[in-house]
């Protein structure tokens, strides 16, 4: 959580020494101070001292981000202030006044507002934290792990008190929902509401909300992957498509196998599979597919979509010993038809 700076710190003691001057100064809020102090006596219950601190940061924070004319109406305002004062964690406070501006700015109706504010006010900063893990790993590759399907199970299957009680918050908060789709797996997968997304985007800044923040390193990003075939070895696969797409300018690499989509990411992944079957003629031949493909299929774990393949058979791949009549034109124009391939499809559009 972003904290106040020290410059606003040291505004607080302005503030206490001018008294309501500076904050009936903001336009967002000045319209409605007055009103707020007479809040306060109802709260003679609640530390004084405590809760002005917090209102004067409160007051302070929405200064420093919000200087344009922005309003916000006198119901939203009382009850921002109430649940700031009343709330049990202090450290909301800088979540309170992002909210208060947010919703300033915005085009949502008041149920709308007052639905955001009761949210914030119900969930506890861990509940928040939680919730932003979730977003990240729902929507963010990260390293570790083969999709974002993963990534979040591991999140969410957690056993630890505190975990399922903010997992359960959320859910009766209206902010996640179990995706029933598919079959029942024994870690359901869950969807996250537009109302959730909006209330991180209200309270946390854009960089708050990529892996990096939370420390957690993301998948290095390639345009396309070739995987090497452990069923058919050929010098030119996958050499000569590796060559080509470089000299394009295209950021590639080779791996060993599959596994490597647990730290990197492509656009494209090129891999050969090997199969058998009758030709035109009625032979029964071993060919090699060489594949273009798209992503993974998130149940199977497996590269799906299939964007584009070549088929060459097996005695075209590699010459069998002292086989003086090999010929590798076949392979060559296949591997060179991948390339054009993967190549017209990165290529900027017009």
């Amino acid at each position: 959580m972003t904290t106040l700076s020290k410059n606003v710190m040291q505004h607080r003691k302005v503030l206490k020494e001018t008294g309501l001057a500076f904050a009936k100064s903001i336009p967002l809020v000045g319209p409605h101070i007055e009103a707020a102090e007479k809040m306060f006596t109802l709260f003679s219950e609640i530390n004084a001292t405590t809760c002005r601190d917090r209102f004067n940061r409160y007051i302070m924070g929405i200064g420093e981000i919000c200087d344009d004319e922005v309003d916000i109406s006198r119901e939203h305002f009382s009850a921002l202030v109430k649940k700031l004062v009343l709330d049990d964690e202090d450290k909301k406070t800088e979540y309170y006044i992002r909210l208060t501006v947010s919703l300033a700015r915005s085009s949502l109706n008041d149920d709308e507002k007052l639905f955001f504010i009761h949210i914030l006010s119900g969930l506890t900063c861990f509940d928040i934290e939680y919730a932003r893990k979730l977003y990240i790993t729902t929507s963010s590759p990260i390293k570790g792990y083969k999709s974002t399907v993963l990534a979040q199970v591991s999140l969410t299957s957690q056993k630890s008190g505190m975990a399922l009680r903010s997992l359960n918050k959320l859910i009766t908060s209206g902010l996640v929902y179990e995706d029933r789709a598919g079959e029942i797996q024994a870690n359901p997968m869950f969807k996250l509401t537009d109302e959730l997304e909006r209330l991180l985007g209200f309270i946390f800044h854009k960089d708050d909300l990529e892996p990096e923040a939370l420390s957690i390193e993301p998948k290095e990003e390639y345009d396309v992957i070739i995987i090497e075939s452990s069923e058919i070895y050929s010098g030119a696969y996958p050499n000569s498509i590796y060559r080509s797409l470089k000299a394009a300018g295209i950021k590639v690499c080779i791996e060993k196998n599959e596994d490597c989509i647990t730290t990197k990411l492509a656009k494209y992944f090129i891999s050969v599979k090997t199969g058998s079957g009758l030709n035109g003629e009625g032979e029964w031949i071993e060919f090699g597919q060489i594949y273009v493909l798209k992503r993974l299929d998130s149940s199977s774990k497996r590269f799906y979509e299939n964007e584009h393949s070549e088929t060459v058979s097996i005695s075209n791949f590699k010459p069998k010993d002292n086989d003086q009549t090999y010929d590798a034109s076949l392979l060559n124009i296949a591997l060179n038809n991948i390339a054009a391939f993967v190549l017209n499809r990165l290529s900027p559009t017009t």
